[in-house]
C-alpha cells in the first residue's frame, strides 16, 4: 500500500508547480521597485514604473476573473495553469532587455495568466479533497507554495552579498536574476503539464458557458459572497503590502543598513518562514480546526498583523515608501531586527488568512469552486490594483491606516459568515439526525408489526393442526 493516496500525491505535484512560479514571481515582487529605480537612472523608465506595472498585473487580473471560471473549465485546471505559468515566463524575460512599453504589455498578459492559474489551482485543490482533508491538503500546498519566499530569498541574498554593498542593482545583476526566474517559470510549465486527472472530478455543464458566467454572477450577489468581498478585498490590500510596499521601505531607509537590496533578500526570507510557519501550523491541526474554529485561526492572524502594523508606524520615517531616506522612523530609529520580525509577521498573518479562506472556499462551495475562487481572486487583485495605484503618492502612515481599518472590518465580516454557515450545518445536521431516528422508529415499528403477524400466523396454524374439528366448527 502506497504511503501516500493519489489525492494527497495530486496535492504535492502541484504545490511543487507553484512553487517554481513564486520562488520567480514573489522573488522579483520584492525587488522589481529598486530594479526600476536602478534602471530609470538611464532615462529609459518612469522611476515608479514597477508600482503600475504592478497596478496593471491586478487590474488586468480582476477584469479576467470574471471570465476566468468557464476559461477554466473549458481548458480543464490542468490546462489553464500550464498557458497560465507560460504568460510569467514571458513577464520574466522582459527583464532581460528592459523597455517600458513592454513591461505594461507584459504585465497585462500576466494579469490574464494569474486569473487562469489561481483559478485552476483553487479548482484542482477541491476536486482532490474531501471534507476532511480540505483543510490538510490547502494548508500543505500553501506551505509548498509560499517556502517559495524562503528559497528566493535566500537566492537574493547570495546574490546581493556577491554584488557587494550598494544602492543600485547593476544590468550585469538583473540578467542573472531574470534568467533564472524565466526558467524556473518554464519549468513550472511542465510540472503543470504532467498533472494527473483530479481523484473527485466535478461534473460540468460544457453546453452553455453562458450559465457558468451567470453562476458566477449569481453567486456573487448572495449574502456569504459579499460579505466574503470585504474579506477578500482586505487580503488583497495586505498582500500589496508585504509584495510590494513593504520590500519598498526596506530598500529605501538607509539606516538600515549600506547594502538594503542584501536586506531585501532577508526580508524575504523572513517572510517565507512566517508563511511556512503558519501553513506548517493549520496542517498539523488538521481537523483540530474544526473544533477550534476558523474564526479564531482569524482572530489570531488580525491581532499578529495589527502588531506589525505598530511596528512599521515607529521603525519606518513616512517616506520610506517612496524615495531613498536618512529619516528617523515615527518614534525610534529604523532597527533592522524590527523590520525583519515585522516581515516574517506580515507573512504569518498573511498564511493565516489565506489558509482559512481555501478551507471555508473548499467546505462551502464544493460544486461551484471556480466560482468562487475566481470570484475571491477578483476582489482580493481588485484591491491590490487599486494599492499599487495608490502607492506612488501615497505616505507609508496612510497605508498603515487603511491597513488597520480594513482589517478590523474583514475579521468582523468573517466571523459572520463563518457563524451562519456553522449554524446552517448544525441545523442540517441536526436534521438529518431527527430524520435518521424518524426513519429507525418507523423500521422498529414496521419490524414488530411483521413481527406480530408472523406470530399470529403461526398460531392461527398450530391451532388448526391441534383441532380436528376446527374446519367443521368454522
Amino acid at each position: 500500500m502506497p504511503l501516500l493516496d493519489i489525492p494527497t500525491l495530486n496535492v504535492i505535484q502541484l504545490g511543487l508547480g507553484f512553487f517554481s512560479t513564486f520562488f520567480a514571481f514573489n522573488s522579483q515582487g520584492f525587488i522589481e521597485e529598486a530594479v526600476i529605480d536602478s534602471a530609470a537612472d538611464s532615462g529609459n523608465l518612469n522611476k515608479h514604473a514597477g508600482y503600475y506595472s504592478l497596478s496593471i498585473i491586478y487590474a488586468v487580473f480582476t477584469v479576467a476573473n470574471f471570465v476566468a471560471a468557464p476559461i477554466v473549465d473549458i481548458l480543464t485546471p490542468k490546462w489553464a495553469m500550464v498557458v497560465g505559468s507560460l504568460c510569467y515566463a514571458i513577464f520574466q524575460a522582459g527583464f532581460l532587455f528592459l523597455n517600458e512599453w513592454y513591461l505594461y504589455a507584459s504585465s497585462a498578459l500576466l494579469g490574464f495568466g494569474a486569473s487562469i492559474i489561481w483559478t485552476g489551482q483553487g479548482s484542482y485543490l477541491s476536486q482532490n479533497c474531501t471534507k476532511e482533508t480540505t483543510s490538510r491538503n490547502s494548508s500543505m500546498l500553501w506551505a509548498m507554495s509560499e517556502s517559495s519566499l524562503l528559497g528566493g530569498g535566500v537566492f537574493l541574498f547570495i546574490v546581493f552579498s556577491v554584488q557587494g554593498a550598494s544602492d543600485q542593482i547593476p544590468t550585469s545583476t538583473i540578467n542573472i536574476l531574470y534568467s533564472v526566474f524565466t526558467v524556473l517559470s518554464v519549468i513550472s510549465t511542465f510540472i503543470f503539464a504532467f498533472l494527473r486527472a483530479p481523484f473527485y472530478p466535478e461534473t460540468v455543464d460544457r453546453k452553455n458557458y453562458g450559465k457558468l458566467v451567470g453562476s458566477t454572477f449569481k453567486l456573487m450577489f448572495t449574502k456569504k459572497m459579499i460579505l466574503l468581498a470585504f474579506v477578500f478585498a482586505y487580503t488583497g490590500i495586505e498582500q500589496s503590502f508585504w509584495t510590494g510596499i513593504y520590500p519598498t521601505c526596506i530598500s529605501f531607509t538607509k539606516q538600515l543598513g549600506s547594502n538594503t537590496n542584501a536586506l531585501l533578500a532577508l526580508n524575504a526570507i523572513c517572510t517565507g518562514f512566517g508563511q511556512i510557519a503558519a501553513g506548517v501550523l493549520s496542517g498539523l491541526l488538521g481537523d483540530k480546526v474544526r473544533k477550534i474554529g476558523r474564526d479564531t485561526l482569524i482572530l489570531i492572524g488580525t491581532t499578529v498583523h495589527l502588531i506589525v502594523f505598530a511596528l512599521c508606524f515607529i521603525n519606518f520615517p513616512q517616506d520610506s515608501s517612496l524615495k531613498k531616506t536618512d529619516e528617523m522612523g515615527g518614534l525610534i530609529q529604523p532597527n533592522l531586527a524590527i523590520a525583519l520580525i515585522a516581515g516574517g509577521l506580515l507573512g504569518f498573518g498573511d498564511a493565516i488568512w489565506n489558509t482559512q479562506i481555501y478551507s471555508f472556499l473548499c467546505d462551502t462551495f464544493p460544486k461551484q469552486s471556480a466560482q468562487a475562487f475566481s470570484l475571491f481572486k477578483l476582489y482580493q487583485s481588485a484591491l491590490s490594483c487599486a494599492a499599487f495605484f495608490y502607492a506612488p503618492v501615497l505616505q507609508l502612515y496612510w497605508h498603515l491606516v487603511i491597513l488597520v481599518v480594513t482589517s478590523l472590518f474583514a475579521a468582523c465580516c468573517f466571523f459572520y459568515v463563518e457563524r451562519i454557515s456553522r449554524d446552517k450545518t448544525s441545523v442540517r445536521d441536526s436534521y438529518n439526525f431527527e430524520e435518521d431516528k424518524v426513519t429507525n422508529l418507523r423500521g422498529d415499528v414496521q419490524y414488530r408489526i411483521n413481527e406480530n403477524e408472523q406470530h399470529n400466523n403461526v398460531t392461527m396454524t398450530s391451532r388448526k393442526s391441534t383441532d380436528p374439528d376446527e374446519d367443521v366448527k368454522f
